[in-house]
């Protein structure tokens, strides 16, 4: 028994053995299991993960799909409502008019800014790409059409010849009513609604082109001043002075336009005014500038019409009055040239004067009047023709200016300097330099004639060299004369001024004096020494003296009687002056001698042949 008894403590162990191998063997069977579900779960995963995929894709088609459809619906609205405001734009302005085809318009902008506000994210999609891109494109199409009928209005007034209208003393053609609420509408429309609207720029071609070509018809008229060189200026002649009329209406015009289109947009006005009117004053500074170069190579016969020019562009500056163009500087350049232009016919008036008289190189006959106080004359009227012209530019200038070099104060009328400067001064001071220029040169050049070989002593009636001074008196009176009836006739009457007609009669008493100076020389004849003694009587030698002053007077009277009626005198005031003026030469003296010697004779009658009342009863009817 004791050989087969088994130990306790190894049963232990060999039962603990036996139940580890059945562990062992069970955690093998475990693992097996376990490998085998693990394969089996990765082949389910990988059968279920398309699926699941499929499943949530369908999920998502699902949802886009009920998105669609809500989106279509959305489109189908929008477009229904734009198909409505297209149907209006479609027919057009004419059949719809403008007022419902630019609301139109705004219905579709409106709609178009509800969907860029509202669906940010629908935008995305190709459905509302599509409607907005349609809408933007069918807005800038009727902008478009817009702006072609704007166009058209702008274009119901055809360029047209302004010359017809300002020889009728028309308005320029201007929009109607109707056109005018049409035109402003449209500006409205685009300077409230569109953004980068070019509306102004076509405003402005369109109405620059529209004017230029209108001017184009004046423009060949404008670059003529003479019909030839030597053809003097006719006042109003040129067609400058047309062009500037119509540019002076055409500014007038758009200023109307402006402000009858722009006010909704005040602040609109200064600059689409001065874009318009700014060509227009480029064009008419070309051609002033065209002119004034004509008038330099022709100083001689066009002088003159700078005083237009200046007046010109004195209009001009005048309508840009609070424009913003009003300082416009080639306008400026234009007045300043001008303005230094108009002073040389005042230089070149003496200069021609002294030129023509010196030409004289024979008295005429009858006396009569030279060409060169023709010309003279003829030159000062058409200067009173441009009167605000000449004090324009007067008014800048002193009497040095224009007197010649050789001038000489005691041949003229003016001694000493001007007491006023004022335009109208110097204006009258300059004509009447220009008058005694023309005497002193003419009388210069008579003395020339008839007393060659001695140097003329002009201007001094009781000069001893100038011994032909009745003749040169009578010669130059008859040039006075027709003098005088020029300025009575024409402008010259009031340029002269009451300082201008008291140096004319200066001028005139001077050569009257010449005239009557062998009056003068006569009575001279008469100045003798006291021949009766204090008994009363006349020693025989001195009646010998006395008998030959009475003589000599007698002759002298007859001889100086017929002269007289030898002039040819047409003015009855200058005759009655002569008249006046030899009478009080004559018969002071001649009644002083004939009251001392007349009884001094046996005979009287034999040696005084005339007395003082028989004497004035002949001198009364000198010059009838």
């Amino acid at each position: 028994m004791a050989a087969t008894e088994i130990d306790i403590d190894e049963a232990d162990v060999l039962v603990l053995s036996q139940s580890l191998e059945k562990v062992s063997e069970l955690t093998f069977q475990i693992k097996k299991s376990l490998n085998r579900i693990g394969v089996t779960t990765d082949q389910s995963s990988k059968l279920f993960s398309p699926i699941l995929s499929r499943n949530n894709m369908l999920a998502t088609m699902q949802r886009n799909i009920e998105s669609t459809l809500n989106s279509v619906s959305s489109v189908k609205d929008l477009a229904n409502e734009a198909s409505k405001h297209e149907i209006v734009l479609q027919k057009g302005i004419k059949e719809v008019g403008l007022k419902p085809y630019i609301k139109a318009i705004h219905k579709l902008d409106d709609m178009l800014d509800d969907i860029k506000s509202n669906n940010s994210n629908q935008e995305k999609n190709a459905e509302f790409t599509g409607i907005l891109t349609h809408l933007a494109e069918l807005i800038k199409s009727s902008e478009g059409s817009l702006k072609i009928y704007f166009i058209g209005i702008l274009n119901m007034i055809k360029p047209f010849d302004p010359q017809i209208y300002m020889n009728k003393k028309m308005p320029f053609p201007y929009f109607e009513d109707e056109h005018l609420l049409e035109l402003s509408i449209i500006l409205d429309y685009f300077n409230n609604s569109s953004e980068n609207s070019n509306i102004q720029d076509i405003f402005i071609q369109e109405r620059t082109e529209m004017i230029l070509k209108c001017m184009a018809f004046l423009e060949p008229f404008a670059k003529q001043v003479t019909t030839s060189e030597n053809a003097p200026y006719e006042k109003g002649s040129s067609g400058i002075l047309g062009y500037t009329e119509a540019l002076l209406g055409f500014i007038s015009n758009e200023q109307s336009l402006v402000d009858d289109l722009y006010v909704q947009q005040p602040d609109f006005k200064p600059h689409i005014l001065s874009s318009i009117v700014k060509p227009l004053l480029n064009a008419y500074v070309r051609l002033f500038n065209i002119n004034i170069s004509m008038i330099k190579n022709n100083l001689e016969n066009a002088g003159v019409f700078s005083f237009e020019l200046i007046d010109s562009i004195n209009e001009v500056k005048r309508s840009l009055r609070g424009n913003t163009l009003k300082n416009y500087e080639p306008i400026e350049e234009c007045y300043r040239v001008v303005s230094k232009l108009t002073q040389e016919p005042f230089r070149n008036s003496i200069q021609r004067i002294i030129s023509k008289t010196k030409n004289i190189t024979t008295i005429p006959s009858d006396n009569g009047v030279t060409e060169a106080t023709v010309d003279t004359m003829s030159r000062l009227r058409k200067f009173s023709e441009y009167k605000s012209g000449c004090l324009s530019a007067i008014a800048t200038m002193k009497r040095e200016n224009w007197l010649p070099p050789d001038y000489v104060e005691k041949e003229f009328t003016l001694k000493g300097k001007l007491v006023n400067n004022d335009p109208a001064s110097l204006f009258s001071c300059f004509l009447s330099d220009c008058i005694d220029t023309l005497i002193v040169s003419i009388e210069r050049s008579a003395q020339r004639i008839l007393i060659p070989n001695i140097e003329p002593d002009v201007a001094n009636p009781n000069s001893s060299r100038n011994t032909q001074k009745p003749r040169i008196g009578f010669f130059i009176i008859m040039n006075l004369v027709l003098i005088e009836q020029i300025v009575e006739k024409s402008g010259l009457n009031s340029l002269l001024g009451s300082d201008g007609h008291t140096r004319l009669e200066k001028l005139k008493k001077r050569y009257i004096n010449y005239l009557v100076s062998d009056w003068k020389d006569l009575t001279a004849n008469l100045l003798d020494s006291v021949f009766v003694d204090s008994s009363g009587k006349i020693a025989s030698k001195d009646k010998d003296q006395i008998k030959e002053k009475f003589r000599r007077f007698n002759e002298g009277f007859e001889e100086l009687v017929s002269k007289f009626k030898h002039y040819r005198l047409s003015d009855p005031a200058l005759k009655s002056l002569l008249k006046s003026e030899i009478i009080a030469l004559v018969m002071p003296m001649y009644e002083r001698f004939y009251g001392r010697y007349k009884d001094s004779f046996k005979n009287p009658r034999k040696h005084i042949k005339y007395t003082p009342s028989e004497l004035t009863s002949v001198l009364n009817q000198l010059g009838r």
